[in-house]
């Protein structure tokens, strides 16, 4: 005797005991009512006992049959729930990942973070949504995103966001620049140099602004560069002073064809985050690229510091 049933009896003699009727098994199942009959014997002999009865013009289970029938079930649901678990689960390793991140942000930090998690769901396509000023809300409202990279806003009450790194806001300059001879920056240096920002509207240069403006310094040269490979090269040039970060410029700043020079007297400080609609639970994907992005990003920054 096999200590196994075998799972196909199981769902033969559960539907027979349920139809009562060779003939509605077999077609249920798309067998032959011999077929039916060959298994039941089968079952039968293997089990050493009789489980179904003939009542009337049906069958109908023994009590050792109708023991069989409360196993079975349990054993058939237990099955169908584990079919379907392996089928959510495949479901979550394919898929579209659709991600906005400022430009700066998709050159420096994003290439690590998307090659471990294409290592990890080797089936899912990720669109990246590049764009500078980007309004996390408006994006994960009008569902053009499933995941914000960004800046946090002063205030989004309708997001929730996963910290991931602060950095700091340096000015960049050229060495052929009058400020490379790290002089102190007085009022007519300050108002007298022409500025290069990726956006004018951002949150940090407003805070420069009203700074300086207390200290009785107008900056009147001021040019919006939305592309950080632009911007890195209009102050190699010479043009200008670029208010960024350190590490969008770590290649040029470790070969000294650019200097970081400090704010005088101002830390600006910007906390950047993972933002998803509130309340909406994330994907196993999702999940993993948040996680990806709090392990790499600190990494990445330490290296370019």
């Amino acid at each position: 005797m096999d200590e196994v049933i075998d799972s196909w009896q199981l769902r033969m003699f559960s539907t027979l005991s349920r139809t009562g009727s060779f003939t509605e098994t077999a077609r249920h199942l798309g067998l032959t009512q011999s077929a039916i009959s060959h298994a039941l014997r089968k079952l039968e002999q293997d089990l050493g006992c009789k489980l179904l009865h003939r009542n009337g013009r049906h069958l109908g289970p023994t009590p050792a049959g109708q023991r069989l029938l409360l196993c079975a079930d349990a054993v058939l649901l237990q099955m169908a729930h584990a079919r379907a678990d392996l089928a959510n689960l495949e479901s979550n390793f394919h898929g579209t990942l659709r991600l906005a991140c400022p430009s700066d942000a998709t050159r420096h930090l994003l290439p690590p973070i998307l090659r471990a998690f294409r290592e990890r769901f080797p089936h899912f396509a990720v669109l990246v949504q590049t764009a500078d000023g980007l309004d996390p809300s408006r994006l994960l409202h009008d569902l053009a995103a499933d995941l914000v990279l960004a800046v946090e806003p002063p205030d989004a009450p309708s997001l929730t966001s996963s910290r991931l790194f602060s950095d700091h806001l340096v000015f960049l300059v050229s060495p052929c620049h009058p400020w490379s001879d790290r002089g102190p920056l007085n009022r007519d240096r300050l108002a007298a140099a022409h500025y290069l920002i990726p956006d004018r509207r951002a949150a940090a240069f407003r805070e420069l602004e009203s700074h300086f403006l207390r200290q009785g310094v107008r900056l009147h040269s001021i040019a919006e560069v939305n592309s950080p490979d632009a911007l890195i090269e209009l102050v190699k040039l010479g043009i200008g002073v670029a208010l960024a970060p350190r590490w969008i410029a770590a290649p040029e700043l470790a070969r000294g064809s650019l200097l970081a020079l400090p704010v005088p007297s101002l830390e600006l400080s910007r906390h950047w985050a993972v933002f998803h609609q509130k309340d909406r639970l994330l994907s196993l994907a999702e999940e993993t690229f948040v996680a990806l992005c709090r392990s790499a990003c600190p990494d990445l920054l330490a290296l370019s510091s």
